[in-house]
């Protein structure tokens, strides 16, 4: 434990904002040692240049967000122009984390093989005095107490000191989140105003992408405060035992204390950022330690300066109570239909305008049967002779196509067209195969053809293979992830929620035996269900 905690203290203290995408320049290493790295220096390049590029296109939103309000003219124009800058943006602030992971990762990497030279590890402009914060000086006087120094091992001290630094991380992280959550709201209005099957599922895969960064960056937290949280509060139980001569209603309340932060806990796990949101309501139980510790040792100058870390702390109480990281649902939305040919008596449409436009799977083949094609859409509803589902598809000439169901077989199309004729229409099969229109013949070809595939894969346990993961505390632990990224290098983590369940999905794995694996490791961490879906 003593080489991962000089580990964590060195990361803090060199890494400073290197775990965000921080302010230094471009030419500027925030790790002295890693001036000369050329790969470095242009991953900070780039880094600052897509900063520079998320302020601008960020600007650019705003303003049109503001006309959209007020430009009843032009809201379509201003409104194609919206999604393209949120994507936009998306795609930025995607590139942004993974640079931002890089840089973390070749920081990391030094300061590891350099933790006997702890001076080289400092951020550029940073002073080697890691507590030094304006805001921590009735801590530091606490710490450097004789009582502290002679009960509190050396690696606890330091530990601790390099509180100020994390209380600066963790601050970037919310604003990091903040951003994050603004998107995913955007996207959801994206995705309930879509009309295009193609653009609900990128919305949706969006989506999860972006609830996966927010845990993402929110588990940080676990590596942060969670370590020098836990460890306060283990120490500080010890220490007032050693005291021995602290009020009991003083204690009590240390516990009704300690008690309603363990419920506001449980009640942060059905939030997407359960870390950041409890973090005010900890951070105001160790203060509250601290000032009990400095009162009975006497340190009235670290109980004043404490007092007043408290009032702040109060402040961040009420904003993380005011804040709201709820999950928020994207229901399941196809526009692909799929059933047989009815006939009703009632109208499923009103007029030709109701009839929508046909939406056909990116993935697969697909058919559907022509009912009719017109160089204009018809004058009356009446031509369609109550059937439904009725869709329409524009062509190249300037025709437009109607068929009527969707089928996932050529046996079902064709049953279909045979019941068409039956009513007087000259029906035929349409079909599509990744998107594409093809020949019935073709589709029928590649629909066998995947059907012994799939026969295949069946018999030599070979195909696609998904690892879910359903973790007790509505969120995947910083220790699960870390298997997955050893196990599974590459592959993307998905989160899907459902009422109180939430299920994280890696996927992507052509044999069996490999999602096993996956599964296996992580069945070692406590409080999930684990288990291998066959796709």
């Amino acid at each position: 434990m003593g080489n991962c905690f000089t580990r964590f203290i060195w990361a803090v203290i060199g890494l400073g904002a290197g775990w965000g995408v921080g302010s230094a320049s471009a030419q500027q290493a925030r790790i002295a040692g890693l001036a000369g790295d050329g790969t470095y220096m242009e991953l900070l390049r780039q880094q600052a240049q897509l900063k520079a590029r998320e302020d601008s296109t960020a600007a650019e939103l705003s303003a049109c967000r503001s006309r959209f309000e007020t430009a009843a003219g032009q809201r379509g124009e201003l409104g194609r122009e919206i999604v393209r800058l949120e994507s936009e943006l998306f795609e930025v602030r995607n590139r942004m984390g993974r640079i931002t992971a890089q840089v973390a990762a070749i920081e990391q990497e030094y300061i590891v093989s350099h933790l006997d030279d702890p001076a080289g590890t400092a951020a550029e402009g940073e002073e080697g005095d890691a507590g030094g914060s304006r805001h921590d000086g009735g801590r530091r006087m606490l710490y450097d107490n004789p009582f502290f120094v002679d009960n509190l091992s050396g690696t606890d001290r330091r530990l601790f000191a390099v509180l100020p630094k994390v209380e600066a991380e963790i601050g970037r992280i919310g604003r990091q989140i903040s951003g994050l959550y603004e998107q995913l709201t955007a996207t959801k209005r994206q995705y309930e105003a879509a009309a295009e099957q193609e653009t609900i599922d990128s919305l949706s895969l969006r989506a999860g992408e972006l609830k996966e960064q927010i845990e993402q960056v929110d588990a940080q937290m676990e590596q942060l405060w969670l370590t020098i949280y836990h460890r306060k509060l283990d120490l500080y139980s010890v220490l007032l035992d050693r005291i021995g001569s602290i009020d009991r209603l003083q204690l009590e309340q240390l516990d009704q204390e300690s008690r309603q932060v363990r419920r506001a806990e449980r009640l942060a796990g059905e939030q997407l950022a359960p870390l950041l949101t409890t973090y005010p309501v900890q951070k105001r139980l160790t203060l509250n330690y601290e000032s009990v510790l400095a009162q009975a040792l006497g340190l009235t100058q670290a109980e004043d300066s404490l007092k007043t870390e408290r009032g702040r702390t109060e402040a961040m109480v009420a904003q993380a109570e005011a804040a709201d990281y709820a999950d928020i649902p994207f229901e399941p939305r196809s526009m692909i239909v799929y059933g047989a040919i009815a006939k009703s008596a009632e109208r499923n449409y009103t007029t030709v305008d109701d009839i929508p436009a046909l939406q056909v799977p990116k993935r697969g083949v697909y058919y559907t049967v022509q009912i009719g094609l017109y160089p204009a859409p018809p004058k009356g509803i009446e031509v369609f002779k109550g059937l439904t589902p009725v869709m329409y598809q524009p062509l190249g000439n300037g025709q437009r196509r109607y068929v009527a169901g969707g089928f996932a077989t050529h046996a079902e199309a064709q049953a279909a067209v045979a019941q068409m004729t039956r009513e007087g229409l000259r029906a035929s099969v349409i079909a599509f195969a990744e998107g594409k229109p093809v020949s019935a013949a073709q589709a029928k070809a590649l629909e066998a053809a995947a059907e012994q595939a799939e026969a295949a894969a069946r018999t030599t346990g070979e195909g696609r293979y998904r690892v879910e993961i359903v973790p007790e505390e509505l969120r995947l632990s910083a220790a699960a992830r870390e298997i997955i990224a050893a196990r599974a290098p590459g592959k993307t983590i998905v989160r899907n929620s459902s009422g109180n369940e939430v299920v994280y999905a890696v996927d992507g794995f052509e044999q069996q035996t490999e999602a096993e694996r996956l599964a296996e490791a992580l069945r070692t961490q406590p409080n999930v269900k684990i288990k291998v879906v066959a796709l």
